[in-house]
């Protein structure tokens, strides 16, 4: 399959091949029965992805990758929302198991793992030093505004 032929397969089918990978885990873990509920939940999952690739608009042009500049900003604060979301959720689910005495290492790792893959993003994407003027750094550089001539 080539993405960029089928660029509105990507996304059902990523779903798909995930949640498959998943159902298995619930098949082997639980039990068959379960796991094949949890069999449909993917397939309407992967449907419902593919009906809302073939929209128009921001949410169409994401997931058949044809973003402009606006949309790639708005994948970007959506994923940053979903990190700090995710990151709140673990640590109060481990504040939670902590109060009851139970074993929360887990949910740590995890809150622990998403804020340090943040904060390293930040450093491997943001603007540095040798590559930025001082007009691109906003309001927290240091150097001084100098007028242009």
């Amino acid at each position: 399959m080539n993405v960029r032929k089928h660029p509105r397969l990507l996304a059902p089918g990523a779903v798909l091949a995930i949640g498959s990978v998943m159902v298995v885990a619930v098949g082997i873990g639980h039990t068959w029965s379960d796991a094949l509920i949890s069999e449909i939940f993917v397939v309407v999952i992967a449907l419902f992805d593919f009906f809302l690739a073939g929209t128009k608009g921001d949410v169409g042009a994401i997931y058949r990758r044809r973003t402009d500049e606006r949309q790639r900003e708005v994948i970007m604060k959506s994923s940053r929302l979903a990190m700090l979301v995710m990151f709140a959720l673990c640590y109060g689910v481990a504040f939670i198991l902590i109060a009851l005495n139970k074993n929360y290492w887990q949910e740590d790792v995890i809150g622990s793992a998403g804020g340090v893959a943040f904060f390293v993003g930040m450093t491997i994407f943001g603007v540095h030093d040798e590559v930025a003027d001082s007009s691109s750094r906003g309001i927290m550089s240091t150097e001084e505004v100098k007028p242009p001539m």
